[in-house]
């Protein structure tokens, strides 16, 4: 399925058509996010709430969409994709909204994780580093690459699939005693 996380309307039929082909909604994973290498008085109303309703409105929509279903089951999980430029203030490809709308996913899922976890849903976040994706593809040069894995202890970019394994194990019975937490995967990028 395609659909625009920032219009509600889709994000109910993607959870209808889900639930119509399985029966129920056991995963979610907010992963939808765009970003923008602006610096702060650059910041246009319209680039604020372009960035802002993708990462921040579209993980509220979807989550509003697959909760019910959830709430039925009396289980669920939900991984929402934030940032480490959440947590640092800035990374290097996103500009101040993107830190913002990313620290407002940790936010909104923390809250979401003590109002859910009495019916058996867990909602925790990911915090992904530099992740070597087709928004970061061709964007550094080997020189400034080389720079910045030089300031990470594991001493390499991230790969999508480092960031799926944590997803794996958040939505599995694995981290089933886990809510409202943060797991970095940032390769030591941010220690604290």
């Amino acid at each position: 399925m395609v659909g625009d996380v920032t219009d509600k309307a889709a994000c109910d039929a993607a959870a209808a058509k889900a639930l119509q082909a399985y029966g129920r909604i056991d995963i979610l994973v907010n992963n939808a996010g765009i970003t923008q290498p602006v610096k702060t008085l650059d910041i246009s109303g319209a680039d604020y709430d372009r960035i802002l309703d993708v990462s921040l409105r579209g993980t509220l929509h979807m989550s509003q969409a697959v909760l019910p279903a959830m709430r039925r089951q009396q289980s669920g999980s939900i991984v929402c994709i934030s940032s480490v430029s959440a947590q640092r203030g800035g990374g290097i490809f996103g500009g101040p909204h993107y830190s913002a709308a990313k620290a407002g996913v940790l936010g909104l899922a923390r809250a979401m994780a003590r109002e859910f976890g009495i019916e058996g849903i867990r909602i925790n976040c990911i915090t992904p580093g530099l992740i070597e994706t087709d928004i970061t593809r061709g964007k550094l040069t080997p020189e400034r690459k080389k720079d910045i894995t030089d300031t990470i202890p594991l001493a390499r970019t991230g790969r999508a699939d480092d960031v799926a394994g944590a997803c794996v194990f958040l939505a599995s019975d694995l981290s089933a005693y886990c809510t409202g937490i943060t797991l970095d995967v940032n390769g030591g990028m941010l220690i604290h």
